[in-house]
């Protein structure tokens, strides 16, 4: 009697070890795709900020484009004025 019951208690005890050992996998399991879903956010992220950073960039370089052309063309008027008044006051 004695023997059956530390059989039992002993088949529980494995039968709860098994358990756990499975519960532990499963976790490291779930752990894992944790990991590959922050990662691939993290990914994304980067991906989305490289792709703000490019659209600054870009819109950088355009509105200084601009402004080059809109000083060459400032500097042209004032010039053709200039030339205007220096024409007028040779007459």
């Amino acid at each position: 009697m004695i023997d059956t019951q530390r059989k039992e208690v002993n088949d529980r005890k494995h039968a709860l070890q098994v358990k756990i050992e499975e519960m532990e996998a499963s976790l490291r399991g779930l752990r894992e795709q944790l990991r590959e879903e922050e990662e691939g956010e993290q990914h994304e992220a980067i991906e989305d900020l490289e792709k703000y950073l490019g659209d600054i960039d870009n819109k950088y370089s355009n509105l200084r484009d601009f402004w080059l052309v809109i000083r060459e063309e400032f500097k042209a008027l004032l010039q053709e004025r200039s030339d205007k008044r220096d024409g007028d006051g040779d007459r």
